[in-house]
């Protein structure tokens, strides 16, 4: 199969896999833009295969919050107002802080090892284009404790729909110091067993996250 990309795929990935990841990041750089139709015909022509697995792929980016799938129109890319962003950020506000406060007592040695390992990846990864992977890593890994499966999915669906706003106007890198600083107070509340505190240091660092990003959009008109 043809592919034009350079997406960074799993052991084992599937034809869809490689085309969902390699447009993944295609939107997330913005090189498709906001509210772009992507034809399956086109698609197919273009990685050299068939309609099906480009059906997969689109609607592995619609779970994914990236696009959305219309019955009879089509598939296109999510185009947000800065409005709708910070909708989606307090949501994040809520359901985050929720798993995390529930995680907190339920971390074992074992969660430890992924959660400090999963840190220090996104320390490594922080001023580079794979930023956005990398703190995803560390959130997920302090939520998982909780046991939460279908919250975690939603949150991620979530993140992803706001990823492409974040990476295209660079909002969270250029924060780069108070963003690991965060991840570092965060993880002092966690060891500490200060669930509370754990949270409000997360919502502090996702309500940050949000002015910044909105304040971006806003100012690109």
């Amino acid at each position: 199969m043809r592919v034009n990309g350079s997406a960074r795929l799993r052991r084992g990935a599937t034809t869809p896999d490689v085309i969902a990841e390699t447009l993944r990041e295609e939107i997330l750089r913005g090189e498709i833009p906001a509210g772009a139709a992507l034809r399956q015909e086109e698609l197919a022509a273009r990685f050299a295969v068939s309609r099906l697995p480009v059906r997969d792929a689109l609607l592995r980016l619609e779970a994914q919050g990236l696009v959305d799938v219309v019955p009879n129109r089509g598939a296109f890319v999510v185009a947000l107002t800065a409005g709708e962003v910070r909708e989606i950020y307090e949501m994040r506000v809520l359901l985050e802080g929720d798993i995390l406060e529930r995680a907190v007592p339920r971390m074992t040695s074992d969660d430890w090892r992924r959660i400090d390992a999963a840190r220090s990846d996104s320390a490594r990864s922080a001023t580079g284009p794979e930023w956005f992977e990398g703190d995803w890593r560390f959130h997920r890994a302090l939520y998982g404790p909780a046991g939460r499966p279908r919250q975690l999915a939603t949150i991620e669906q979530l993140r992803g729909t706001v990823a492409r706003y974040q990476v295209a106007h660079d909002a969270l890198p250029a924060h780069t110091t108070e963003w690991l600083a965060d991840h570092d107070a965060i993880v002092e509340a966690c060891r500490a067993r200060a669930s509370v505190a754990a949270r409000r240091r997360l919502v502090e660092h996702i309500q940050r996250a949000m002015e910044a990003v909105v304040a971006r959009i806003e100012a690109s008109g």
